[in-house]
């Protein structure tokens, strides 16, 4: 190792053992491979991947692509605490982190590709038909533990500008970057987006700061009301008004949300698909994208796009810790999840303290 602070044989992590069903258990520590750090865990953000894993919903589960009980957790912050030998310091981690130190603060990603794959080859991991995803999809265990032994190529390091709080939000987020820099978002743009969730939230704070003119829509009363506290025009989907947007994000996956995207749209406008619906979308009226010329873009994760969103969050432009609704400690997952569930809250993002 490069570097290390002392670190125990064993450590705490959650366990989810069945739907509804979440404990604390004492489990080795990892040991630290060639190209890794440990990272000591902070926080963790739950968010409505991880609710299909606590109340048994998942999809991931009911096709047999993540199996109980493993530890969850795939949103995180930390600092890391031992670096393997091999690991330059003066490297460039995807021009977010200069080198692995012990003692910096730092967030990353979570997808493990195979590597050798032609996705792989063409630098398109997230594509990696082999990948696992950390506490989501595949073995590779998830984040809601002690210390978490992660591939150093895949942290950014957090600027003193970032809470380790907002850092728990990162993961997300940089979908959203990703969705507002897919659509190349410019201070021309009249840009809807549909979903008042994390994505959305996101996803508006980042075109406006590129100087669109943004609106939000959600059906729920409590998502427009943190909307507008952040600054943003905010309304019910049916106020929405029909051929006026060059630019539309539907980050909430919602059928009706999915359906309704096309017909918001002008002439020649492009449209991000960012939210995930779980199931096919009856009744899509698929002939508008051809008859307004529609550019649609499929959105997944954001891997490229970390050093651009930790830019808007650290001077303002993207405000997260308005997103948090509670913070409780890793002892009290149950309440966690039981919080997560309730539709009633006004901030969509729960988190989990570690450390």
């Amino acid at each position: 190792m490069t570097g290390t602070t002392p670190v125990p044989p064993t450590m705490t992590a959650l366990l989810l053992t069945g739907p509804e069903q979440v404990r604390t258990a004492e489990v080795p520590t990892p040991e630290l491979r060639p190209g890794h750090c440990l990272v000591a865990v902070r926080y963790v953000g739950l968010c409505g991947t991880d609710l299909g894993f606590w109340d048994g919903s998942s999809n991931y589960v009911h096709d047999g692509l993540k199996n109980y009980p493993f530890v969850p957790g795939h949103e995180w912050s930390g600092q890391i605490v031992a670096v393997a030998e091999d690991i330059d310091e003066d490297i460039d981690g995807d021009g977010a982190i200069h080198g692995a130190r012990v003692g910096e603060r730092v967030a990353g990603h979570n997808f493990r590709p195979c590597g050798t794959c032609s996705q792989c080859a063409e630098g398109r991991i997230a594509s990696c038909p082999q990948r696992s995803e950390m506490g989501v999809l595949g073995p590779e265990p998830g984040a809601a533990a002690q210390f978490l032994h992660v591939p150093a190529h895949t942290l950014v390091r957090l600027p003193d500008e970032v809470t380790d709080q907002e850092a728990a939000l990162l993961e997300p987020c940089s979908a959203a970057m990703h969705a507002v820099d897919r659509l190349g978002i410019t201070a021309t743009d009249r840009v809807a987006v549909l979903g008042g969730g994390t994505l959305g939230l996101a996803a508006a704070q980042l075109a406006r700061a590129r100087g669109a003119k943004v609106a939000l829509y959600d059906p729920a009363a409590p998502a427009r009301a943190l909307a507008t506290e952040l600054g943003l025009d905010t309304d019910p989907p049916e106020n929405a008004p029909h051929g006026t947007f060059t630019a539309v994000i539907e980050a909430s996956g919602a059928p009706a949300a999915v359906r309704a995207t096309p017909l918001l749209c002008a002439h020649g406008a492009r449209v991000a698909q960012l939210g995930t619906p779980h199931h096919p979308v009856d009744g899509m009226p698929t002939a508008e994208l051809v008859l307004r010329d529609i550019t649609l873009h499929g959105v997944l994760s954001g891997i490229a796009h970390w050093k651009p969103l930790l830019d808007a969050v650290a001077s303002g432009a993207l405000r997260l810790s308005p997103l948090i609704d509670a913070v409780l400690p890793y002892d009290r997952p149950r309440d966690a999840y039981l919080r997560l569930a309730d539709g009633g809250r006004i901030r969509p993002k729960v988190l989990l303290e570690l450390t």
